[in-house]
């Protein structure tokens, strides 16, 4: 398993060395010309998690297919949670409807769809991608984290939560020095109301939260995609550096929001104050369910 994984790391970084060179000139630069794009963020899609049955959960995932080919988005993310319980009809309904989409999606995993060492292999396999990857766009560097493994603390993750923090670092810092922009998305909240508050079931452990938040300062980072809250609202930091986007998703939510989707608008190579946000809500969902309180049940990704 060590020599599988030395090998799987070592062509992640020749990928990523190979990846850099290719976008040295990706740089935004506020002297060239630059051209606005357009992209979305779904919540957790989640099916089987929905109070009115699966089916409904995937009728809505097929209303937000619909929403988002309607628009003219560059691309989309989904920030994690696919399935409730990984039940093979509720793959096999996300891998049907999925195609559905016409717009590139980039999709995340959730602690839904990741709780070991098994369970993260079979997602790159059940979706044909990786837990955590990275890619530029018109002079943005946009870096998904799967925050499953990168917060977790079990110690048949040690050697992939190692390996994804040197690679959020290095995706980082070769950003900066190519001079792009950084936005972030993953499923977990950073914090829910201050940096310092108590660890919390929605939230990063005080124990990497610091050096998340750190990191995050230190590279100029303004804007944070995440879902798991199922709760749609934005969250900002103390000094107001950099916004946190929590939206609900398709499933279940807990607030009085309902299904939506966030709509993104990049106008310039200044992401602090021309990246807009508005959020949308899910077109022909008749059928508003809303539950309150924690989930039961959830996957636990931490050791005790």
């Amino acid at each position: 398993m060590k020599g599988t994984f030395g090998f799987v790391v070592g062509v992640i970084a020749c990928i990523s060395a190979v990846a850099l060179a290719v976008s040295e000139k990706a740089g935004c630069s506020k002297k060239d010309v630059f051209n606005p794009f357009r992209f979305c963020q779904l919540g957790d899609i989640q099916l089987g998690f929905g109070l009115d049955g699966w089916q409904n959960d995937t009728h809505r995932m097929h209303l937000a297919a619909q929403q988002v080919n309607a628009q003219d988005f560059d691309f989309c993310i989904a920030v994690g949670d696919l399935t409730n319980d990984r039940f093979d009809y509720e793959i096999r309904a996300f891998q049907d409807t999925f195609p559905e989409f016409k717009t590139k999606v980039h999709l995340l995993p959730g602690n839904h769809d990741i709780n070991d060492v098994a369970t993260l292999k079979q997602f790159k396999l059940d979706y044909n991608v990786s837990d955590h990857t990275a890619f530029s766009h018109n002079g943005y560097r946009f870096i998904l984290l799967d925050s499953v493994t990168l917060m977790s603390n079990l110690t048949e993750f040690e050697p992939y939560t190692r390996a994804e923090w040197v690679w959020f670092e290095h995706e980082l810092k070769s950003a900066a020095k190519r001079g792009e922009e950084i936005i972030l998305a993953h499923h977990h909240l950073p914090f829910e109301f201050t940096e310092d508050e108590p660890d919390a079931y929605w939230t990063f452990p005080n124990r990497i939260r610091g050096k998340y938040l750190e990191l995050v300062k230190n590279y100029g980072v303004h804007h944070i995609l995440v879902g798991h809250r199922h709760e749609t609202k934005n969250i900002y930091a103390s000094d107001n550096s950099f916004t946190i986007y929590v939206v609900a998703g398709t499933a279940r939510f807990f607030d009085d929001n309902g299904f939506g989707i966030n709509y993104f608008d990049v106008s310039s190579c200044d992401s602090a104050t021309d990246v807009s946000q508005e959020y949308v809500h899910l077109q022909g969902a008749g059928l508003m369910k809303r539950s309150e309180g924690l989930p039961n049940g959830c996957p636990d990704i931490f050791a005790h």
